[in-house]
Formats: C-alpha cells, sequence, structure tokens
C-alpha cells in the first residue's frame, strides 16, 4: 500500500562482517556383524575362523579382538562367536580395525603351512558412513567376508523425546518455501556494500526475492540498476504495475491518470505489460512474475487502479494470461491491500488457469489459511507489509523487529504461505519503518530478523511440523532441505528474560546446531554450536531475541 510519492531516497555504505560457520553434520556410526575368512590347515579341514563381534557400538567404540590359539596341523578349529568377536582354535584373529569414513576393512592374513588361520576381519570400528567393510583373503582359501553395516544407532539420533520437549517432526512436511524479499519501487541506486547486506548468504541477510514497480509512464522501472545487481546475487526478481497507463483508463482525475478509474483497454495494458518483460530481459533481468495490479481494493488518491474480483479475472482471463502464455512468466493476483478484503477475490482468481501465484498484503485483519490454493496447485504469497505497530519515528531496534518476526512467523504457521516481503528496503519517510534505519542510514533489526528465515530457509525448503507447546513468550516454526537433510529451527523469544527450551528432532538429526542470534547486540550472529544427542537438544534463548538454529545430519 504505498502512501508516499517517488522521492529521492538516501543509500548509505554499510561495512558488515558476519562469520561463516559450516556445520558439519556428525555421520552415523552401523553396527555390523563380520565373520572372519576359514584357513586352510596343514593336513586337513580348514579351521573357521571365530566370528566377529557387533562393532559400531552407541558409543562408537572398537570391536574387542578375540586371540585364537594355533591350531595343530590336521585339525579343525571352531571358532567362537563371542560377542567381542573372539577365535575359537584354528587361527588367530587380529585386531578388528576402526572403521574410516566408510568403515573399511583390514586386509586379510596369511594361512602358515599346517599352522595358523589369519586373516584380519575390519569392519569392527564406527562406520562413518555406515558402507561395507571387506574382510581379508585367506591364503589358499575362501574369501572372509568383513563386517556388513548395519542399521546401528549414532549418538546424534534415536532416542525418546522428554515430556517438556518440543517436537521437530521431519517427517511432517508442509507447504514449500519460495523465499523472502523487499521492495525498492521509486528507487534508482544501491550501493554494492548495501546489495550484499541484503542479498549475500555469507555476509548479509540472504533475501532471495525483490519486487521492482512497473512505472506506468515509461513501461520501464527506475530500478534497473538495483535489478541487475540483484540478478548477480542470484535473487529472483519480479514485478508489479500500480496503474496502467492512463490511456487505457477511465475515470481518473490525476493529471497523468495515475489516480484510481479503471481499466478500459484490457488489449493493450497486456502488450504494455509484456513490453516491459521484453525490455528486462534485453537488459539481462528476467523476471519471474508479474502482477495484475497492487491494492485493486485499496480506494486511494495514488496511483492505482480499481478492480473487483470479476473484472480482473476477466481482464486476465482475456488479456493478460493469453499476452504470457508459453513465455515462462507466471502471473499473479490479485496482491489486495490486506486480510479483509482478500476474500473478496480468491475465490475467483483462485479458478483461474492463468494464474500461478495468489497474492495479497497485510494492512489489516488477522492471516487466515486457503487451502483451496495449494489443492489448485497455486503458490500463495504475502507481497507487502511494513512495522506498523511503531510511533511516528518508527523503532529501528528489537521492539519493531520482534514485531516482523511475529509477522512473517504467522503467515509462514497460520496461513501457510510459500514466500514472505517486507515493503521497501529504503524509505523516504520514517514513519514507514523500511528495513534500512532512515535516521541513521543503517540496516535495522527488521533486516536482520528477516535474514533470520531468508538466509537459512532457502527457495525449496519446506516447512515441517512441530508438537508438544513451546515456553509462554516463544514462538517456533522449523524447515527442512528436502535435498541433503538440513535442519533450521526459528524460534522467536518476546520475553525481556532469557528462556530455556529443548528440542526432539524426529528423523535424520544432525548432531549439532548453530545458532544464528539477532538481538539488541547482535544482529545475525553465529554462536557456539550446541550438540544433538539422542535427537535431543537443549538451548536458552536470548532475551528479546529471534534465534535461528541450523544443522545438517
Amino acid at each position: 500500500m504505498r502512501r508516499i510519492a517517488a522521492t529521492a531516497l538516501l543509500r548509505h555504505t554499510v561495512p558488515l562482517g558476519l562469520a561463516v560457520i559450516l556445520v558439519a553434520g556428525c555421520a552415523k556410526g552401523e553396527d555390523g556383524t563380520g565373520v572372519a575368512g576359514t584357513g586352510g590347515g596343514s593336513g586337513g579341514g580348514a579351521g573357521s575362523g571365530g566370528k566377529v563381534g557387533s562393532g559400531g557400538a552407541t558409543a562408537g567404540s572398537d570391536g574387542a579382538t578375540g586371540s585364537g590359539g594355533r591350531g595343530s596341523a590336521g585339525s579343525t578349529g571352531i571358532g567362537g562367536a563371542g560377542a567381542s568377536g573372539s577365535a575359537g582354535s584354528g587361527g588367530s584373529t587380529g585386531n578388528g580395525g576402526r572403521g574410516g569414513s566408510g568403515g573399511a576393512a583390514g586386509p586379510g592374513g596369511t594361512t602358515g603351512g599346517g599352522g595358523t588361520a589369519g586373516g584380519t576381519t575390519g569392519g569392527g570400528g564406527t562406520a562413518a558412513a555406515g558402507s561395507k567393510g571387506t574382510g581379508g583373503t585367506a591364503n589358499g582359501g575362501a574369501t572372509g567376508t568383513g563386517g556388513t553395516a548395519g542399521g546401528g544407532s549414532s549418538v546424534c539420533g534415536g532416542g525418546s523425546a522428554m515430556s517438556g520437549d518440543v517436537t521437530v517432526d521431519l517427517s511432517s512436511l508442509q507447504q514449500k518455501i519460495s523465499g523472502f524479499g523487499a521492495s525498492t519501487a521509486w528507487g534508482s541506486t544501491m550501493s554494492s556494500s548495501d546489495a550484499d547486506l541484503l542479498w549475500s548468504t555469507s555476509t548479509g541477510a540472504g533475501l532471495s526475492l525483490h519486487r521492482v514497480r512497473i512505472d506506468y509512464q515509461t513501461g520501464q522501472t527506475s530500478e534497473l540498476a538495483i535489478a541487475k545487481m540483484a540478478v548477480a546475487h542470484g535473487v529472483t526478481v519480479w514485478a508489479t504495475p500500480w496503474t496502467p497507463p492512463a490511456a487505457d483508463k477511465t475515470g481518473n482525475t490525476g493529471a497523468n491518470g495515475e489516480v484510481e478509474g479503471n481499466l478500459s483497454n484490457g488489449s493493450a495494458y497486456a502488450t504494455f505489460l509484456t513490453g516491459f518483460v521484453s525490455y528486462m530481459k534485453g537488459q539481462g533481468v528476467n523476471i519471474f512474475a508479474v502482477s495484475a495490479g497492487n491494492e485493486p481494493d485499496a480506494n486511494v488518491t495514488y496511483e492505482s487502479c480499481a478492480y473487483t474480483g470479476a473484472t480482473m479475472d476477466s481482464f486476465i482471463t482475456s488479456y493478460m494470461g493469453p499476452a504470457f502464455a508459453g513465455s515462462g512468466v507466471k502471473v499473479m493476483a490479485p496482491e489486495t491491500q490486506n486480510w479483509c478484503g482478500f476474500p473478496n477475490f480468491e475465490p475467483t482468481l483462485v479458478k483461474n488457469s492463468y494464474v500461478s501465484i495468489i497474492a495479497t498484503h497485510e494492512y489489516g485483519c488477522s492471516p487466515t489459511a486457503y487451502p483451496d490454493i495449494a489443492k489448485a496447485g497455486k503458490e500463495f504469497w504475502e507481497t507487502e507489509i511494513y512495522d506498523q505497530g511503531g510511533t511516528t519515528t518508527a523503532d529501528p531496534g528489537m521492539g519493531s523487529g520482534l514485531r516482523v518476526a511475529k509477522l512473517i512467523n504467522d503467515a509462514l504457521t497460520i496461513a501457510n504461505m510459500n514466500a514472505w516481503h517486507y515493503w521497501w528496503v529504503y524509505s523516504s519517510s520514517a514513519g514507514n519503518g523500511a528495513l534500512w534505519d532512515m535516521s541513521s542510514g543503517q540496516p535495522s533489526k527488521r533486516l536482520w530478523v528477516e535474514g533470520n528465515y531468508a538466509r537459512f530457509v532457502r527457495p525449496g525448503f519446506q516447512r515441517v511440523g512441530t508438537t508438544g507447546t513451546a515456553p509462554s513468550g516463544v514462538l517456533l516454526s522449523a524447515y527442512k532441505n528436502p535435498a541433503d537433510g538440513t535442519v533450521a529451527i526459528v524460534a522467536i523469544n518476546n520475553n525481556t528474560t532469557s528462556t530455556p527450551i529443548s528440542f526432539f528432532v524426529s528423523g535424520a538429526a544432525p548432531c549439532s546446531l548453530t545458532p544464528w542470534v539477532t538481538s539488541s547486540t547482535d544482529s545475525l550472529a553465529s554462536k557456539t554450536a550446541v550438540s544433538v544427542s539422542g535427537s535431543r537438544v537443549s538451548f536458552t534463548l536470548g532475551a528479546q531475541s529471534v534465534t535461528t538454529l541450523v544443522g545438517k545430519p
């Protein structure tokens, strides 16, 4: 809901260095029971080697070595199957080797003439990757099979939830996450240092989506240079028109036709929008999606165009949808002003086959789930909001940061949205609480709180379910990367004191989780990793903070 006319906005260069912590996952040790190869005895049958005991115990200890006596020539010794892998007469069993990354086997020994059956069996230790060890070859005889890695538990996973734990159920997959973003509408410049703070996944907040404005007078955008920087950072760029050109409207009163009015020439307007996409492509910026219009229900005095659910549906069906068909550019609608007016548009537009993304702003009422959107195979995006809970001079600190964190949490956990956007990166009005604080020129806590989600919950992640009761004053959500199992848990502590919390990770638990904290003193700062044992981890959330716990199994 854009309240401000175009102005020249200040840009600031802000240095920042955030440590990059690579969270190494602890691999699972696995039990395996290996059988030593049979050795030949001179003058008689081969002595069966002793069965190697189960290795890869929970603590990751080596399998004990059984010692066998020397068999007399021609005798057959039967190795006993001991818990520690003791060998009977007929040959001495060598030490079970500690498995390396794959639990490699020890080499096979040789059989003496009429003497000892050799062959050390590997796989006695903890197999890091749970692979098979191969046993040695007995001289003059069969190949001993090494310990096969079994399904042994590790110190990281397994275990059971305890009373008071919040369970993160990695098998309870919810909506896919497409990203987090913001807008630079009416802007034109951004410093390279600001671009890194906004979009970098190693030193910044890691936003992955960016919304630009389509200028109704030029058919281009003042944000071209910014859009190019976004693309260089791997960010997805999409666009919104606030109004059609004056020639394509009726009933408007502004000098350039910018104020309200209604669409009168849908065909020309669809051509105008596809022309913008072609222009941007020629400039090296591929537009991911185009909205049918900004806040069609707002009834405002700045540039806008009024629609009902039926008239917007008609424009898309007859003109915009066919114009973009086959281009790969997605059509978005309706970008209503708030949750209050959204139900007047959603039931119609969700049925429109040309619309891929159903979107709304959040300037009023409460978030609500619309399961018919996902059932229709469409995504659900929140595309604009700023913190409206502050005073005229927006608080750049954690008070505003916590309010923004709740907005994100509720959109994802209540409305099951796929993407979330803050409004302005920069603002010309202190009351519009942008990601950058206007008075200081520094990033506000709003940026870093969004970064608690954007930097670690990347496009393609899925939200996962949580059960149990969080401590009073704490809001939670959890996510996983289906591609590599990375887990991210975001905890918002609204309390004015530190708050302990414990989690049980049901599924492939990481061996450690690294906390990234935003608070009054930290801005997305990495802290000492905490260990996971038996799938459980305990952590104390700092007062009035947002913490993302990240790890990979």
